[in-house]
């Protein structure tokens, strides 16, 4: 696979727990992270009542990944100190912007129009895409997102777990 190439998959999108679980379960599962990236976490958790409806604990455990948190909107809430290896960002300069600021020419849009029909269907996803470094630079960025709920089961967040697999 080049790095021109995209790919897209919408992850077990059948395949949902009831009830939905709550944010002190999903936690637990989340146990090796740090303890500085679960307040910030719980923060978001208690203000947004979240509520889950699939399980994420094999993606928290690879310590490659980064944790990326969004809006409903798509606009950066949260991102582990992690993503400035990635993206030559800090995280407190991602927060804030739409995750479009790493998009640039070779993102291809057709995979990004599939992410947000996902998003607006409330559905996980996988996707691979080019990114831009802080630099300017292309990379390959695998993406793993999951929405999150609130108390009145509307999706206020996703979750996204991510990593470069271009060097």
């Amino acid at each position: 696979m080049t790095l021109e190439n995209s790919q897209y998959t919408v992850i077990n999108s059948h395949v949902k727990s009831l009830p939905m679980l709550s944010w002190e379960l999903i936690k637990k599962l989340l146990w090796d992270l740090d303890e500085e990236m679960l307040e910030h976490l719980d923060d978001l958790a208690y203000e947004h009542d979240w509520h889950f409806n699939y399980f994420l604990d094999s993606y928290s455990h690879y310590k490659g990944y980064s944790i990326v948190i969004t809006d409903e909107n798509s606009e950066i809430q949260y991102c582990s100190n992690n993503i400035s290896k990635m993206t030559g960002y800090e995280s407190n300069e991602l927060i804030g912007h739409s995750s479009t600021i790493l998009q640039g020419t070779k993102t291809d849009k057709n995979s990004i129009r599939l992410i947000k029909k996902a998003t607006h269907d409330e559905l996980p996803f996988n996707a691979r895409l080019v990114h831009y470094h802080k630099n300017g630079q292309p990379y390959g960025c695998e993406t793993i997102a999951f929405p999150i709920f609130n108390g009145k089961s509307e999706v206020s967040h996703f979750i996204a777990f991510e990593r470069k697999y271009f060097v």
